[in-house]
């Protein structure tokens, strides 16, 4: 993944997603693309010392962080103006007119509610009454799984296997490709049930993180009280549901663990799962979402489920009602109208560092992309992405695809057995570019103008509906995981697919006016970045076929994790720019092995690309500077990003990719290439005394 653009959905339920506010006043900027111009750099600074800096300081003079923003930069820009783009799209889909398409009356529909109930102030708590009755009226703890199942089906979140499932009430349930033949869909549970974003938020005895608990326990005191609770017993509830997610965070699988999937391919029956929890009633709930019956679920964490088993049979049943009622209220706080998104934003700031809260057009539009990207997707990939760009990133993909079949042949430490298997699995790599080649039909998602909570609750329903439809079907490779205009890539080792999303097949990644250098410095090297996923210490687990299988010689494999080691002890240390905060490298070695290889594919690819011209990475533009320079310069610029002190705090937690800093600086410290373009010397930061490398 390219970078960590959008929060996770933990904290997004409290920030990016609370949609409400006004229409966007004329004294809003508006947010022109930008083009990478090798001359806009800091001559201050020598690119041996802090390339970083060399690269990016006065792109960040230049473009000071927005208070509604907690991320910005060349990327941060880049989706501001993809916002921009939706934004048009939506207001001339807004307007009630019978000539509208079927999606253009939903997307316009469902951007018309979400406005009209900021500008209305309406408090919209009824839409979630039906669901908050039924926790009232549970009668025992058996029946705890009929209203998780409405729970998830409303305002929780629609489950599709990814990593981060702690935002889903109690655990999360969907379809999963087995682990052990990827070519079929069975289904999976997940641990769940946190309305922070990760356990260490819980358990961490730091000032910072007991911060952090306060302010979530006065989150938890108003949401309540906007429900109608007295003041006292909110503060009491609260104490309470502080106390049950500790326990469930403390059974939680760390984050590092769960980096290896044989630690989460835990494969059960459905009587085996009845066996790990005996307390809960997968019967109903199952039956409650109309869910096909599976020959196997994939349980990721087995010790979870045990500790929830107890939890069920250990605390009171007033207790679960007023979890439920909590993770129903917290996960619907972003739609029920501005003072409840008041009241989450002011949590989510302590985590994330945003100063104000967003527009409300550019909430709203965030949502249509969420629950209806794919009908808006169509529409943005008609205006910014021709056919010619689609053709010449494709181009992209295969130069990259082949220096990786180089670099498999030429690597030392590989025996042959190993690098035929390999290739057989670079060969069946399949590369999604832009956008789908068969779109989400939304024909039965029913949006109207009435009520925006409405629509997102059957947004959610919709979205889960559509997930379990895949179980017990063939694995279907063509699916996307992201919007066309997300600003972001990804790799999937149980389909092989490397997908880059038309959002970010613009200026500053790639860019139509610029020549390959810039563009395989900018883009080429996320695109190398997700192929070289496929080989890092996560992917390289999965075979040609998606399966989890050891096709490793064990000198191979010991090879690999020698070399694997070095880049996680390269990148574990104190976080540039912030005091007493240190990076845990066994936590982003995928991303990090990803970065180092994926800027030496696409250099290698370059290199060939230009000697096809006629040309060579030593020769010089008008400026004087090399193409390898140049290559270099696009790179670093491409990174030119920075988040608020309180994001890069949660994300060091939470998130698996380094710091844009350490993406620089540590990448071009590893490479020969770099010490030649800018004639750095031994001991200069850059030029690193013990050099990692993967790929």
């Amino acid at each position: 993944m390219k970078l960590f653009r959008c929060l996770p959905l933990a904290i997004l339920a409290t920030a990016g997603c609370a949609f409400a506010q006004t229409a966007p006043p004329a004294s809003e900027p508006r947010y022109e693309l930008q083009h990478i111009d090798v001359k806009f750099v800091d001559s201050t600074v020598n690119p041996c010392d802090n390339f970083y800096q060399y690269t990016c300081n006065r792109l960040k003079a230049a473009n000071p962080m927005p208070s509604d923003q907690i991320f910005w930069g060349v990327g941060g820009i880049l989706q501001a103006w993809n916002q921009q783009t939706l934004h048009q799209i939506l207001d001339a889909s807004a307007t009630a007119d019978s000539s509208r398409t079927a999606n253009q009356q939903k997307v316009g529909d469902f951007y018309a509610s979400c406005t009209a109930q900021a500008q209305s102030g309406s408090n919209d708590l009824v839409a979630i009454q039906p669901l908050l009755s039924r926790i009232d009226a549970l009668a025992d703890k058996h029946a705890i799984a009929s209203v998780l199942a409405a729970l998830h089906t409303s305002f929780g979140t629609a489950w599709n296997g990814n990593d981060n499932q702690t935002s889903v009430a109690l655990f999360g349930y969907g379809p999963q490709a087995d682990y052990n033949d990827a070519h079929r869909v069975v289904a999976g549970v997940d641990q769940g049930g946190l309305g922070m974003p990760s356990r260490d938020f819980y358990l961490n005895d730091d000032d910072a993180s007991k911060g952090i608990r306060e302010k979530y326990v006065a989150l938890i005191n108003t949401l309540l009280e906007l429900d109608g609770m007295k003041q006292a017993d909110a503060s009491s509830a609260a104490t309470t549901i502080l106390r049950l997610e500790t326990a469930m965070a403390r059974a939680q699988m760390d984050n590092i663990t769960r980096r290896n999937p044989n630690k989460t391919n835990n494969r059960y029956t459905l009587a085996q799962l009845k066996t790990l929890t005996p307390a809960f009633d997968w019967d109903t709930y199952f039956a409650s979402l109309s869910a096909p019956p599976v020959p196997l679920y994939e349980v990721s964490a087995p010790d979870f489920f045990r500790s929830m088993n107890q939890l069920l049979e250990q605390e009171s049943l007033a207790t679960w009602k007023l979890y439920l009622r909590w993770q129903l209220l917290n996960s619907a706080a972003s739609t029920l109208g501005n003072a409840w998104r008041d009241a989450a934003f002011q949590f989510s700031s302590a985590l994330s560092g945003q100063q104000k809260q967003a527009p409300t057009w550019r909430r709203c539009t965030n949502g249509v992309d969420h629950y209806l990207g794919e009908a808006l997707g169509q529409v943005y990939v008609a205006q910014v992405f021709p056919p010619e760009s689609k053709a010449r990133a494709q181009k992209m993909v295969k130069d990259i695809e082949a220096a990786m079949g180089q670099d498999i042949d030429n690597v030392v430490w590989m025996q042959p057995q190993t690098k035929q298997q390999a290739h057989l699995k670079l060969a069946a790599v399949l590369d999604k570019v832009g956008y789908p080649d068969k779109w989400i039909d939304y024909s039965s998602y029913s949006v109207t103008r009435a009520s925006y909570a409405e629509n997102v609750e059957r947004g959610t329903a919709f979205e889960l509906k559509r997930q379990l439809a895949f179980i017990n079907k063939p694995l279907d490779r063509t699916q996307w995981a992201m919007t066309p205009p997300t600003v972001d890539a990804y790799e999937d080792p149980q389909t092989n697919t490397i997908n880059f999303p038309a959002g970010i097949l613009q200026p500053v990644y790639f860019d139509a006016k610029q020549d390959d250098v810039i563009n395989y410095g900018a883009e080429g090297s996320v695109v190398g970045h997700e192929l070289t996923h496929d080989f890092d210490d996560q992917g390289r687990k999965f075979d040609v076929n998606g399966n989890l299988r050891d096709w490793w010689t064990e000198e191979d494999a010991k090879q690999y994790d020698q070399r694997g080691s070095c880049v996680a002890s390269e990148y574990t240390g104190p976080v540039p720019g912030l005091a007493g905060v240190t990076q845990n490298g066994k936590l982003t070695q995928g991303e990090d092995t990803a970065d180092n290889g994926g800027i030496n594919l696409s250099l290698s690819a370059l290199t060939a690309d230009l000697k096809q011209q006629g040309k060579t990475i030593n020769d010089k533009d008008a400026n004087g500077l090399t193409n390898l320079q140049r290559f270099f310069i696009a790179y670093g610029t491409s990174w030119c990003d920075y988040a608020r002190p309180e994001m890069m705090r949660t994300m060091v937690l939470i998130n698996p990719h380094s710091v844009p800093e350490l993406r620089v600086n540590n990448v071009v410290g590893n490479m020969p290439e770099f010490q030649q373009a800018f004639s750095c010397k031994a001991g200069q930061a850059m030029v690193h005394e013990t050099r990692c490398r993967v790929w």
